[in-house]
This record gives structure tokens, sequence and C-alpha cells, in this order.
């Protein structure tokens, strides 16, 4: 099997595949295709003021009264409370009392992803229209900056252009470029065997894994995949969490992971780790990671280990709508007695209903329908012969355990100070754009408190982004990265499901039609 990293091609092979370049094109081309800002009047918001709003201060926790913000060329120039002066006749903005939070942050996506299991080229625009839409529903779903922590550079860069000409809505964007990789390692899926195509279309697009063969391609890589790039993402696991018998596979030595740390210290680049196994969690202990993405599945962290983490000053970003989306029940006769706690049951009935009556607001209905199907494969294929029938589904006793370990050890790691990010693995099957109230409402459900939830979605994950200088929460001389809600989110989360207005860097990039021509808004 041909695992050859597909962007490092020889040149023989760049030329052999050429005459597939408008199909591999066609993937990513948004050029000169416009999508408009929906909702939004033609205003000028270079300098604006924003008055009557209840402002959430996400620092203190508290709800500031009757507050107004100055707005001049994207950024936070003043704020106040009571009645403000407007001398210069600027636009107002006027709230009647609605609340006003910080843009939310996305700190774990995969942007440039097609949500499948496995993709089809007949379906070819569908896949294209949702990657757009991929970056249109963050915007509309309140979330003005994401961390992309793995994606298709070329596809990525395409979108990133687009947005700043304004061809198209859509969030600031922190990437990685591609992985870092051990050949074989996780996902160790060769994208060939999801895509007879992927092997050409990388040649224009990249791809989302680096995966090197020995030392030396990994530095050659790295150096390359660095550019640009605000962070190194490296995955640490050494099983895997596919259905398959054979479940080692290979880590980075420790000769490597220095060199990688030495590269990124000197480049002032964080190292983030994916990580599903307490193996992985425990290499990332021995090194200064910037944060560690998902949650251990296999056990419950002890207290000395999350003691340990946070006296390392390591974030973490669980994704545990991950662990609720891949909840397999479709792999089971009958789910086993282990796995029948309340908490599992509950993010079942949650799983149940948002497939069937909110995920086709967020996905291509026809991707989605495919991604239902799909797991028809456990019984009519069988969970030991998935793998090599390359169908690419999860072991879900992995994701199981994930919500049934993973509950308490987020609480320990809550109770313990920890930074705790916010992010849904948005690109991956089930885990839709658009969805990131399910992340909001399940660390509710976890024990989070409602201004705890928000500080994770807003200023932790400025943190998280090195961004906290510039956004996360509205004070002066940050971005105008902000949200406009109807109710109040620490008296109710669900709220977050429905933004009013969207402001990026001070530019009105959605509003739910309720704005009027001259900048007002009805009581």
């Amino acid at each position: 099997m041909d695992h050859e990293p597909f962007h490092h091609l020889r040149r023989r092979d760049f030329v052999k595949y050429s005459f597939l370049m408008a199909a591999a094109m066609s993937i990513p081309s948004i050029q000169g295709c416009a999508i408009p800002k929906k909702n939004v009047p033609a205003l000028d918001y270079k300098t604006f003021l924003i008055k009557n709003a209840r402002l959430v201060d996400v620092v203190s926790g508290q709800v500031v009264e009757n507050a107004w913000l100055l707005v001049d060329k994207g950024t936070i120039t003043a704020q106040g409370t009571g009645e403000a002066q407007n001398n210069q006749k600027r636009l107002v903005i006027d709230l009647k009392g609605r609340y006003l939070i910080p843009g939310l942050i996305d700190a774990h996506c995969h942007s440039t992803s097609s949500p499948v299991f496995s993709m089809s080229m007949i379906d070819l625009l569908h896949h294209s229209r949702q990657q757009k839409q991929n970056f249109v529903s963050s915007i509309e779903s309140g979330v003005t900056t994401i961390r992309d922590m793995g994606a298709f550079p070329g596809l990525l860069h395409m979108f990133i252009k687009d947005i700043e000409k304004g061809n198209m809505p859509g969030p600031r964007v922190v990437y990685c470029n591609s992985i870092l990789n051990v050949m074989g390692g996780h996902p160790e899926i060769p994208p060939s065997d999801v895509n007879i195509f992927a092997k050409p279309a990388s040649l224009f697009i990249g791809m989302i894994m680096d995966n090197f063969r020995n030392t030396a391609e990994m530095e050659e890589y790295l150096e390359e995949n660095a550019r640009g790039a605000s962070l190194i993402k490296l995955t640490l696991d050494n099983q895997t969490i596919f259905c398959k018998k054979n479940k080692a596979i290979p880590v980075y030595t420790k000769e490597q992971l220095d060199i990688i740390f030495r590269f990124a210290e000197k480049r002032g680049l964080p190292v983030v780790g994916h990580h599903q196994y307490k193996y992985g969690f425990d290499r990332a202990m021995e090194y200064p990671f910037h944060s560690i993405e998902h949650i251990v599945n296999d056990t419950v962290l002890s207290d000395d280990d999350v003691i340990k983490m946070a006296k390392r000053n390591i974030a973490i970003v669980p994704t545990m709508t991950v662990g609720q989306s891949f909840l397999m029940e479709e792999a089971f006769d009958e789910i086993p007695e282990r796995y029948r706690t309340p908490e599992i049951i509950k993010e079942l009935q949650v799983r149940k209903k948002y497939f069937e009556n909110e995920a086709a607001n967020h996905c291509d209905p026809l991707l989605h329908r495919q991604n239902l199907s799909a797991l028809k494969y456990y019984k009519t294929i069988g969970y030991d012969n998935l793998w090599k029938k390359k169908k690419f589904l999860v072991n879900p006793e992995v994701f199981f355990n994930m919500i049934g370990n993973g509950y308490a050890s987020l609480k320990k790691m809550n109770q313990a100070g920890i930074l705790i990010g916010c992010g849904i693995d948005a690109g991956m099957p089930f885990c839709y754009f658009g969805g990131n109230y399910r992340e909001y409402e399940i660390l509710q459900r976890v024990g989070f408190s409602n201004i705890e939830i928000l500080r994770c979605a807003t200023i932790n994950n400025a943190k998280i982004l090195v961004l906290a200088d510039k956004t996360g929460s509205l004070e002066t001389g940050k971005y105008a990265d902000m949200v406009v809600l109807d109710k109040n989110p620490l008296e109710d989360i669900r709220v977050l499901r429905n933004p009013q207005m969207v402001f990026k860097q001070g530019d009105l990039m959605f509003s739910a039609g309720n704005l009027q021509k001259d900048g007002t808004l009805p009581a």
C-alpha cells in the first residue's frame, strides 16, 4: 500500500497527473464566486457607536448594563456606560437592551475537510459547496476566529484569500497547515483509499498529513510546513481508533520529538498534540506542549495526572462533541451494560435528536444521509471486515469510553484550574460546522457553569490561540469581534444557538434580519 506523502511527488509524477488539474481544482475553486453576507444592509461600518447594550464581561463574569462601545477601523477604541457622546455624527447601532458578547472562537476544526466517511467524485459539487459553507456557517454561528488543526494547505489558503478579498464571509483563521506525522501514525488511512483522485489532487491542494518516513525527511517537511503557520500539530497515540485487529501504530522517536521542540522554540511556534489514549497523555507530559487535543478514553485521569498537567501549564481542547457523535450504538445489537450510564444514555438521546432534526441545517443533506447510511456497515460488513474493505468507521468502544471517562477527567481538570478551550473537531463526520453549540451544551451537562462555558469559547480559546491581546473579550484596544444575542447567555446557554448579529473586526458579517437600513434595531 502506497503511503508516499502526496505533495512531495517526483517531477515526472507531476507531469503524469497534470491532466487532472481541472478536476482537482474544481474542489477548492471559489474564485469569482462571491457568497454574499446574509441579511446585512450596505452601511459604512468604518466608525460606529453601539449603545444600550448589556455587555457580558467574560473576565469578571458580570453583565454591564447600559453599555456603549466605540469602534473605529475594526478596533474598540472607547467604552463606557450611560449616555455616549456622538459629536462626529457617527452611525449608531442601538441594541435596545440586547446582550453583547465577544466573538466566539473555535479552537479545533478542519475547515477544508468534507465531513464524510468516504467520498465519491459524482458528489463533487456537494463536497465543494460544503467546504465553502464551513466558513460561512462559522460566522453565522457567531464564530469569528477558528484554529484549523490540519488542512489541505493549498485549499485552505485559497479560502483565506477569498475571505480577505470579501468574496465570502468567513472567520479569522489560525492554522498549522498539515499535521506533521510518522508514516502510518494517526489517522493512518491512506487518502487514496478514501478517494482514488486524492493523489493527483494533492499536487494542487496538498494533504492534511505530512507523513515522514525517517528523521531527515521529517526535518525537511517540518521546515516546509511551518511557513506561515501559527503552530505545529503532532499526534501522540500508539493505538488506532479504527476497527482493526492490529491496534498498534508507530510513534515519534525521542530524537524526533527533541528536534521538533527545538525547531518550535527557535521559531516561536506552539506545539499541540492529538491524544485519545493515556499513552499519548503521558508522552505529552514529558514535553512543553502548549495544548493537548481531545481527552483520554481508556481511563479516568488520576489526581496526580491532573496536577502534573496544571503545573506544566498545558491547556486542553476536549472536543467532547466527537465523543457524542461517535457513540456508534449502531455497532451493537444491544448496548453493553457497562455503557448504560446516565451520562452516556443522555448523550445518546441528544445525538439522536441532532442527527434527525438539526444536522441537515449544518451539512449538505446528501452528505449527511451518506454518513447515516455508512453506520449500517457495522452490521452488513461486520466489525472485523471494515478495515480490509476500506470502510473507515471508528471503534465505538473508544468513544463510549471517551464519554464515560472523559466526563470525570474533565471535571477534575476544571477544578484544578487547567485552561480549557472549546471546539468540536468540525470537519469530521457528524461534527458539522455551525454546530458548536453542541460542545457548549455538553460542557453544561458535565457540570460547567454558563460563565465557564462562555470563557472556554472566548477568552480561554483566545489564550490557547495566542490571540488574547487581540480578541476573546470586549475591551478597549482589542478587535471589535462581537455577537449580539436576544437573551442572557449566563442564564440560558442555548441562546448561543441563535446569534442576532455577528461582527468580525468591526465588519458586520451576519444579521438575523432585524437590523434596519439606518442601523437601528426594533424593540
